[in-house]
C-alpha cells in the first residue's frame, strides 16, 4: 500500500484509529516524516512525538518482531551535517536555568528518581566492607564473567551485579547471594533493552 494524499484516509488512521505516524508510514512503506508532512500540509492536529509509546508501549515499532528501523542505512547530506554542527555550536539559553524543563526537579520530583539511596550507595561503595564482599564474589565465581565466561582483563573488567536492583531493595543490597560477576559489556548488556528476557535479573 503508497501513502497516497487521500485526506480522510489519513483522518481514519491517525485521529480515529489514533495509530501513530510511524505505524501509518510503515503500512504504507514510507517514511514517517512523509506522513507528518501530510499531516501538517492537511491542517491535521499531530500528538506529541512518542505519545503513542508513553501511554501504551504497544506501538513502539523498533520493538515489533521483524521490524526494520526506517532510518537504516541512510545518512545526512553533507550540507544537513553543516547545518546541524553550526546550531550544536551556537549557546542555548533555553537549555540552562528556570527555561530547562528539568530545572528543579530533584528528589521525587525528577522522573529518575528511585528511592533517594544513591548518596547512601556512594557511602557503602567506598566502605572497606563492600571491597571484602567484591572479592568475595569474585573468588566465589572464578574471577570469571558468569555469562560469557572472560576472565578478569584488567582494573575494573568484572563488575559485581545485583540480580535484586540496588534501589528499593535495602535488606539485598550487601548480600553476596544477590551478587553475581559479569565482565563490563555484559554488565551493560543485562541493563539494556537486549536483555528481554531479565536474564540476570529479578
Amino acid at each position: 500500500m503508497k501513502l497516497t494524499d487521500d485526506r480522510d484516509w489519513l483522518l481514519l488512521s491517525y485521529v480515529d484509529q489514533g495509530r501513530s505516524a510511524h505505524d501509518t508510514a510503515r503500512q504504507t512503506g514510507c517514511d514517517p516524516s512523509a506522513v507528518y508532512a501530510r499531516l501538517k500540509r492537511y491542517g491535521i492536529k499531530t500528538r506529541g512525538r512518542g505519545q503513542n509509546l508513553s501511554r501504551s508501549g504497544k506501538d513502539n515499532y523498533t520493538k515489533t518482531p521483524g521490524a526494520v528501523n526506517p532510518f537504516l542505512g541512510k545518512t545526512h547530506s553533507e550540507r544537513t551535517r553543516t547545518v546541524l554542527s553550526d546550531k550544536a555550536s551556537k549557546p542555548k539559553p533555553y537549555l540552562m536555568g528556570k527555561g530547562n524543563g528539568m530545572y528543579g526537579a530533584v528528589g521525587p520530583l525528577n522522573p529518575n528518581y528511585k528511592d533517594g539511596s544513591s548518596p547512601h550507595r556512594q557511602s557503602i561503595y567506598s566502605s572497606a566492607e563492600w571491597k571484602e564482599i567484591l572479592r568475595n564474589v569474585y573468588k566465589r565465581d572464578g574471577y570469571r564473567c558468569q555469562r560469557c565466561g572472560t576472565g578478569k582483563k584488567g582494573p575494573r573488567s568484572l563488575h559485581a551485579h545485583h540480580i535484586k536492583p540496588w534501589a528499593g531493595n535495602p535488606d539485598s543490597r550487601t548480600d553476596q547471594n544477590n551478587l553475581v560477576t559479569l565482565c563490563k559489556d555484559c554488565h551493560e548488556w543485562v541493563h539494556s533493552s537486549a536483555n528481554s528476557t531479565g536474564e540476570f535479573l529479578t
